[in-house]
């Protein structure tokens, strides 16, 4: 997840200084430059020190290196993306067409952004790792889970099994899985250690489970655990948006990727097999219609 959408989330999640702190940076983004930390100090009633703890608490030294941080991502924000907001990318006096430019925007951005951050070197290892299992699964919570049964879809038309361990049954599938197998766990913000899929991260790890996380950027505990993780798209925040647009995007084109790239390790084998039994489903809906006619 970028700074700024961690210091948005600050703004609900805290009801003390943090919160006011968080406020005047995002309504003062633009004009960071202009303002010294006796500023930011006086402007929020808090101390240099509460600066300095609030800066600690999202992971930075100190509070020169945290305005500096998210100068630099302001900066790159306004050069390679649009005005429009992957959290509210549309009010309520926008028209339809209105909406469908701006949402068509942001998944247009989403897709960009992530491809720009693939790392081919992880990429190339998450495909190893499928190759080789005797099980994929994946673990992830609503709605990740259903982008992935469109994967897993996909795989199967090419004669590769892929299980998507379901609602209330994550714990029951990751503690089923052995060092000959692979788990995909995918989480936006790959932190609260407390919930799914997380939770069973140390236990697979334990017992060699290959694993590839996909997870947005910035450090946290998936990146600690996981060695091969491929990058979310982190434009939206946790709380303030109308949707995940964004995100959802970024995910099935991440799945879609692992599966282009599957595919190809064995192009002509995997080709001739969709195409076989796409052949073979047809006539079979044929048959079905005629019979049917009759």
């Amino acid at each position: 997840m970028k700074l700024i959408q961690k210091i948005e989330d600050y703004t609900i999640l805290y009801k003390d200084s943090r919160s006011q702190i968080a406020e005047f940076l995002i309504h003062n983004k633009d004009d960071l430059n202009n303002y010294s930390m006796n500023d930011i100090s006086k402007q929020t009633y808090s101390s240099k020190t509460t600066l300095v703890r609030f800066a600690k608490s999202l992971g930075f030294s100190g509070w020169k290196e945290l305005i500096k941080t998210l100068i630099e991502e302001i900066r790159y924000e306004e050069t390679h993306y649009s005005a429009i907001s992957p959290n509210i990318p549309f009010d309520k006096n926008d028209s339809f067409q209105k909406i469908v430019q701006n949402i068509s925007t942001v998944q247009i951005e989403s897709i960009n952004d992530t491809a720009d951050r693939i790392d081919t070197a992880a990429l190339e290892e998450a495909v190893g790792k499928l190759i080789g299992a005797n099980r994929i699964v994946v673990l992830g919570m609503s709605p990740n889970n259903l982008l992935a049964e469109i994967f897993r879809r996909k795989m199967a038309t090419i004669g590769k099994i892929v299980e998507v361990a379901p609602p209330g049954e994550i714990g029951i599938i990751a503690y089923s899985l052995t060092n000959k197998d692979t788990a995909i766990v995918i989480s936006y913000s790959g932190n609260d250690v407390s919930r799914e899929p997380m939770k069973f991260i140390p236990d697979m790890n334990s017992k060699g489970v290959k694993l590839i996380g996909i997870t947005s950027d910035g450090y946290n505990y998936m990146r600690q655990e996981i060695d091969t993780v491929l990058t979310i798209s982190s434009r939206e925040g946790l709380y303030k948006k109308i949707s995940n647009f964004s995100t959802e995007e970024s995910i099935l084109f991440i799945l879609n990727v692992l599966y282009a790239c599957f595919f190809s390790t064995e192009y002509i084998k995997h080709y001739t097999y969709k195409l076989k039994n796409s052949i073979k489903l047809e006539e079979s809906r044929r048959i079905r219609q005629m019979d049917l006619k009759e």
